[in-house]
């Protein structure tokens, strides 16, 4: 019984420290992206003075910036390319050697550099990353075992998720359900114990809010479920074609040899900074344009726009190659789907009134679902996010209904398709070194 009380404490304490490091550099990578969403902002409306030579600018500054992050991930730090979430799961599985912690800075700046200049990336994928690299730092020197080991850096991965939506339990859940696919004590109590410093002490310096200020929603259709239902088929195919895109796109950037891919960040950099440009409330994250769409500020037709502009700049974005996740720019896009749909039956008096609100929130969670295969997780965060737990029915009903079609439609789900394509990656990299052939940039 000593042995086990000793393992206890020596994950549980790995673990906090594992929290504490990323709750402290996490928040700080949350802080510095809205002060950089601001300077974008800024940017931009200053250009407008010039309107004739002023779209350079915003052109100019985004291509740089994604020219400069790609740059980071090149020379610095190649396994802090994407998201990072498929590369945490190989480690736990042992497919994978940890990465090294450059990583940690690469990720940070190159983050802030991605997303703040205007790429339609998510803060999520570089918080888990660094999260899982400084809970593979404290174990080493804490903890022994390699099994151990693991169950830090996938709970501290899961406090980076956490600290990005300010969702403690939804980050514990991703622990469980996506990054082990396993549910054991030791990894119950290292995760717990992560996300919640990590997420205490994001709050200590962001404040303690939900990431969405939501309106009460109208009670009638709450309880409905055939409308969610509808509305999770819809999501499933539409998240099984989402997945579909990004992984065609990352084929396609990988055949084309005759530019690098340095230079195809610059290319993608410049014409998300001229969509941001016309629109600047359409680029980043999509934080702002979600609280928007949560308020109910816009019509049907401004939605179509959203969702069509959205559908395609975040695959286009995160062919890029520069660190940056997937989740925040899939809950713009479901929210924008989902009172797309309701906006459409609506005009067309299907049914009585349905509310835009709840259907952006349950879409939220639904195409998280259909994408990612994670429905849980993406029902969880979606109440996290915004205080309402009275559509948990509504969650359930549609993301079930969206895992269900997207399986049909034999879609697999995005981190295992990444995953896959960065262990073939890896095995074509190994066999290059073999023989001498130094790798494409």
């Amino acid at each position: 019984m000593t042995l086990l009380n000793s393992r206890v404490i020596r994950l549980a304490v790995a673990s906090i420290l594992g929290g504490l490091l990323i709750g402290l550099v996490g928040g700080a990578f949350r802080y510095c992206l809205i002060l950089s969403d601001n300077w974008r902002t800024q940017m931009i409306a200053w250009a407008h003075h010039w309107p004739y030579i002023g779209w350079l600018l915003p052109v100019v500054v985004v291509a740089a910036s994604a020219y400069l992050a790609r740059l980071l991930v090149i020379k610095l730090a190649p396994t802090a390319e994407g998201s990072g979430v498929q590369r945490v799961e190989a480690v736990f599985s042992g497919e994978v050697q940890p990465a090294n912690l450059a990583v940690i800075p690469v990720k940070f700046f190159g983050g802030l550099l991605a997303m703040g200049s205007g790429l339609a990336l998510g803060r999520e994928g570089p918080t888990v990353q660094m999260g899982a690299s400084f809970g593979e730092l404290v174990s080493h020197f804490l903890l022994k075992k390699d099994e151990d080991s693991r169950i830090v850096t996938a709970a501290s991965a899961g406090g980076g998720l956490a600290v990005a939506f300010n969702a403690p339990i939804g980050g514990s859940i991703f622990v469980f359900e996506e990054l082990t696919s396993s549910f054991t004590p030791w990894l119950l109590v290292s995760t717990l114990a992560a996300a919640m410093v990590a997420v205490w002490l994001m709050r200590i310096m962001l404040g303690n809010t939900l990431s969405f200020v939501v309106p009460q929603v109208a009670p009638t259709w709450v309880w409905a479920k055939w409308p969610f239902v509808a509305l999770g088929a819809f999501l499933g195919v539409e998240g099984a074609f989402y997945n579909r895109i990004i992984m065609a796109l990352l084929s396609a950037s990988d055949k084309i040899s005759r530019i690098s891919s340095l230079n195809r960040a610059a290319i993608i950099g410049g014409l998300v900074g001229l969509v941001a440009w016309f629109v600047p409330g359409m680029v980043g994250g999509g934080d702002s344009l979600t609280q928007e769409i949560l308020s109910n500020r816009f019509q049907l037709g401004s939605l179509l726009i959203i969702f069509l502009v959205r559908f395609l700049i975040g695959p286009v974005s995160y062919a890029v190659g520069d660190p940056g996740g997937i989740f925040a720019p899939l809950i713009l896009l479901g929210a924008a789907s989902g009172a797309l749909f309701a906006g459409i039956l609506n005009h067309f008096a299907v049914i009585g009134h349905l509310d835009p609100v709840a259907c952006a929130i349950v879409g939220m969670g639904a195409l998280f679902t259909a994408s990612v295969r994670a429905p849980l997780t993406g029902i969880v965060l979606a109440v996290e996010m915004t205080g309402r737990a009275d559509l948990t029915l509504g969650l359930l009903g549609a993301s079930l209904t969206a895992m269900v079609v997207a399986m049909l439609l034999q879609s697999e789900p995005i981190y295992d398709s990444l995953k896959r394509r960065m262990l073939s990656q890896t095995t074509v990299s190994r066999q290059r070194v073999d023989v001498g052939v130094k790798p494409a940039h």
